[in-house]
């Protein structure tokens, strides 16, 4: 498997879409979560409790944010060296061809 990942990039598109599918999965608990603070906060809390808990879910909200962009950064990873490998391997045959 391993080695005709490195090599196939069929697979490597595959597996970007996979990361894409991470990714969006982290936004979509990340918003849930957002949510869930903002009842929270609806809740009667105020002052430096409130406060708190705004902080607390900005840090993590950024923390989900990062997660995200690294997942994409491997699925544009894997996409680029997917078409990188099947320009390179058209390269080769028409070398070997001629």
């Amino acid at each position: 498997m391993t080695a005709r990942f490195m090599t196939d990039p069929h697979e490597m598109r595959a597996m970007a879409g996979r990361f894409e599918t991470h990714a969006q999965t982290v936004e979509d608990e990340a918003r849930k979560m957002w949510a869930s603070s903002m009842n929270i906060a609806g809740a009667g809390w105020s002052g430096q409790a409130q406060a708190a808990s705004y902080d607390t879910m900005d840090q993590t909200n950024q923390a989900f944010r990062n997660i995200v962009n690294m997942l994409h950064g491997v699925r544009d990873g894997l996409v680029r060296d997917a078409n990188n490998y099947e320009q390179q391997e058209q390269a080769s045959q028409q070398i070997l061809g001629s």
